[in-house]
């Protein structure tokens, strides 16, 4: 401190060269955005393009097919490739973790190749408190923006700690629907990557006809189950099984929620089992919707009183409830998807004794689930995160010492004092779990 105070006494003041960054204001009725030359714009303004990063391929281009069905132009980023690497790397420290990494990247693509260097552009981006630096990719993001002297670019963020309201009941309902659909769709892909008899013909039949929801999903939303029993049908149709639905092997991949769904951060594990024939199913974006809701209605989140925000948040939930049902049901219809609600409760109850409902974060929910579900549903469990990730280096932590059928059936009993296994497995005999750490390289041969 002493030091800085004495370079500053040398330095010379820097005369004001006009310079504004843009930002995102939110009032009682709109989101606004504020250009560089104090434009105030909604959302829908034609001359704003709104960047969704990559949280999967498939939940990606839903979300921005939700901002697109309410007439709000929206761009889904590319999944991660080597040169977005590059580009992200280039423009942070490399202390940062993958994910920061990646949407800088992807942005720093845009921007750099397909932007025009004036139209107004903001980058969605969610923010939380806590142990994660998940607070600190907005703020990065600003800080580089900023430093670079960007005209009309800003990050639009949403906060967890508001249950992620802020855009209004129509977005609200649109957005977890098209989460919700791009969740399910994702275990059907995955079905058909392990089950189908031609995966490659099962997997372009798959894109094929999700090109064809998704335009439909723009331009009518209130259709949107209409279209799904439509899709589901054609996929048993077009592609045979050659292991039903009911026999499937299932692998759970959990953890960090960007690298668990974004293929490239986590080296596309889900091709690499099926073809050993198990179905890898990713934790859903809208399990952890779930999951923020259950903390506030049991008051370990408490969101800023704003009735705009409780009714959107209110509105979001309900909706999400009915809309599960209506999707999980249309595309089991497919032959690739087994019905099963969201469900956390018993995950939470199955991890709290462990690690405190109010310590916040995937950690509860991978721990819950890995002694749950492990063996009665899921073969084993891959705990997936950035490199140097706290939270995935928690959940290791925390649940390596309980890794054991002992261990398991301990946990039930706490809900359950009649839970029994079955007596093939033995208390010594351990779960299989295992932790990855991407930082975006090939994994090492230990791996």
């Amino acid at each position: 401190i002493t030091n800085y105070r004495k370079v500053q006494e040398n330095m010379k003041p820097i005369g004001d060269d006009g310079y504004r960054p843009a930002s995102i204001e939110f009032t009682a009725d709109n989101t606004l955005f504020v250009s560089s030359d104090g434009q105030k714009v909604p959302l829908n303004d034609p001359r704003l393009t709104i960047l969704v990063p990559s949280m999967g391929d498939l939940n990606s281009q839903m979300f921005a097919a939700a901002f697109r069905s309410l007439g709000i132009n929206a761009i889904a980023m590319p999944e991660g490739n080597q040169e977005i690497l590059k580009q992200g790397r280039k423009n942070t420290t490399g202390k940062e973790c993958l994910p920061l990494i990646l949407c800088v990247g992807t942005m720093m693509d845009y921007l750099e190749n397909k932007w025009d260097g004036n139209s107004f552009t903001a980058y969605f981006i969610v923010q939380g408190s806590g142990d994660c630096r998940l607070g600190q990719y907005p703020v990065f993001m600003r800080d580089m923006i900023k430093r670079k002297k960007m005209r009309n670019v800003t990050p639009l963020a949403l906060s967890q700690e508001n249950g992620f309201a802020g855009l209004g009941d129509d977005f609200a309902k649109n957005a977890v629907l098209g989460l919700m659909t791009a969740d399910v769709l994702d275990d059907v892909r995955s079905g058909i990557m392990a089950n189908a008899v031609d995966p490659e013909h099962g997997e372009m039949v798959f894109h094929r006809e999700f090109e064809k929801y998704k335009e439909s999903f723009i331009k009518d939303p209130s259709k949107v189950f209409k279209y799904l029993t439509t899709m589901a049908e054609t996929i048993k149709k077009e592609v045979p099984c050659k292991t039903h639905i009911d026999d499937s092997k299932y692998i759970a991949l959990l953890g960090e929620m960007y690298v668990r769904r974004d293929r490239f951060a986590h080296k596309f594990l889900s091709k690499y089992f099926a073809k050993h024939g198990f179905i890898v199913k990713d934790a859903y974006i809208t399990e952890w919707l779930y999951y923020i809701d259950y903390l506030m209605k049991i008051k370990i989140i408490e969101p800023k009183k704003s009735i705009k925000d409780s009714k959107e948040r209110m509105v979001r939930n309900l909706y999400m409830q009915y809309a599960e049902i209506r999707v999980k049901k249309a595309l089991a219809k497919s032959g690739y998807y087994k019905y099963e609600r969201t469900n956390i409760d018993p995950l939470l109850n199955h991890s709290k004794h462990l690690f405190p409902l109010e310590c916040r974060g995937e950690v509860g929910l991978t721990v819950g689930t890995v002694l749950h579900e492990t063996l009665d549903h899921y073969c084993g469990v891959i705990n997936v995160g950035p490199f140097g990730c706290m939270p995935t280096r928690t959940t290791e932590a925390v649940v390596t010492p309980e890794l054991t059928v002992k261990g398991k059936v301990e946990a039930h009993r706490l809900n359950d004092p009649k839970y029994k296994i079955n007596p093939i497995f033995k208390d010594t005999m351990t779960l299989p779990f295992l932790t990855i750490e991407s930082d975006g390289n090939v994994y090492p041969q230990v791996i």
